[in-house]
């Protein structure tokens, strides 16, 4: 993905609308084509082919900051116009909300404090760094309930789901804090 969003901010014009055009359909096709993994390693080999998937998924926080940041920083040097540059930008929200925050979801899951910070980092790329709260705290403990924000109720249009997890994580938040102190934050979620 970085060579393509690279290429599509140096050459401009409709190519920078080739990034959601790439992410909505060429990799769900692609997807489509090549069909599911189906094998299952034995547990004794599982470590060896999983290394790939474990160095992708850490390589990508790192890419995506680069990419990012990278472009805000020297964006004016580029020879765009403002329809370009917005169109950059909105490539660049596409990018780090469908890509990033499928890496950052992954990455909360894993049981090592430096992956859960990268989800965290990627999370905050996108300003919605309460996820890892909210969706740990709130929804794994309460989806399909009531209590759950983001579980859609029966005829629930998707554009009421906007703001619920926020204020379904903050009281929680609230609770956690006032019940047990820590000193300076240590232990915090």
């Amino acid at each position: 993905m970085g060579p393509i969003i690279i290429a599509a901010a140096l050459l401009g014009g409709f190519w920078v609308l080739s990034i959601p055009f790439v992410i909505w359909y060429v990799f769900p096709t692609l997807d489509a084509v090549l069909g599911k993994e189906q094998t299952n390693p034995a547990p004794s080999e599982k470590g060896v082919q999983l290394k790939w998937h474990r160095l992708n998924l850490l390589l990508w926080p790192i890419l995506q900051f680069f990419i990012l940041f990278g472009l805000i920083a020297f964006h004016k040097g580029l020879d765009l116009n403002g329809w370009e540059l917005i169109g950059l930008f909105f490539s660049l929200g596409v990018m780090t909300g469908t890509i990033g925050i499928n890496y950052a979801h992954e990455l909360m899951h894993q049981p090592r404090r430096g992956d859960r910070w990268l989800a965290d980092i990627l999370m905050a790329m996108v300003l919605y760094s309460h996820f890892r709260s909210e969706h740990l705290l709130v929804h794994h403990r309460y989806v399909g309930t009531p209590r759950d924000a983001v579980t859609a109720r029966y005829n629930e249009k998707r554009a009421s789901l906007f703001h619920p997890s926020f204020k379904s994580e903050l009281p929680l938040r609230i609770s956690r804090r006032s019940a047990a102190p820590h000193p300076a934050g240590v232990g915090m979620v």
